[in-house]
């Protein structure tokens, strides 16, 4: 998990219609973060499928401290799971 490197954490916002399902679950999201600590890219997300693309929307908005290996940033990739509760 990615989320103890993250400098900036926006949440999800939780989908209109999903809270009036009353759907609750838990959303894993795969990313590549860049050299900089942006986000390179989101390979995926699994969880319920409601609840995917808000979880997606507010990873896209995080930060993280940049990885190095020998000293070098170097793209590193993870995973941040969104837990969603009403």
């Amino acid at each position: 998990s990615l989320i103890e490197y993250a400098t900036t954490k926006v949440s999800p916002t939780y989908p209109p219609a999903a809270t009036s399902m009353r759907m609750t679950g838990t959303v894993r999201v795969e990313l590549v973060v860049n050299e900089d600590g942006s986000i390179a890219e989101v390979q995926k997300a699994s969880g319920p499928a409601m609840l995917q693309r808000a979880a997606m929307d507010a990873i896209k908005k995080w930060k993280f401290t940049p990885f190095t290996r020998d000293g070098q940033a170097v793209k590193a990739t993870g995973y941040v799971s969104f837990n969603f509760n009403l």
